[in-house]
């Protein structure tokens, strides 16, 4: 039987690792980068963990009205390479819509 390691290679033909919280656990009412530019990455999950809203986006003037919505209490936002390109590499932005909003993410990194 393969290892995960062995299907995962199989699958991506490339060496992965899992990063948990690579960058920052929570976010607040000013832009904060989340995930860093990065060639390497093959996906990516964001969860929003607090009772406030969250928004992402690909720039630093992310905002209620320009990035993707998570809701309060688990939203959550996903990107593979597979299925989304380009910008499952890309830096990603947050704001939340009150201070200490705390998240959880991990990004799939090639090596």
């Amino acid at each position: 039987m393969p290892t995960l390691d062995e299907l995962l290679l199989e699958k991506f033909k490339v060496r992965t690792r899992a990063v948990e919280n690579p960058k920052v656990t929570s976010l607040g009412t000013t832009a904060t980068l989340v995930l860093a530019n990065n060639p390497n990455r093959l996906g990516w999950v964001i969860v929003n963990l607090s009772s406030n809203v969250i928004y992402l986006g690909f720039a630093n003037d992310v905002s209620s009205s320009k990035g993707v919505r998570l809701a309060a209490n688990r939203g959550f936002a996903s990107r593979i390479w597979d299925e989304d390109f380009h910008p499952t590499g890309w830096a990603v932005w947050g704001i939340a819509s009150g201070a200490g909003s705390a998240i959880y993410s991990y990004e799939i990194i090639s090596y």
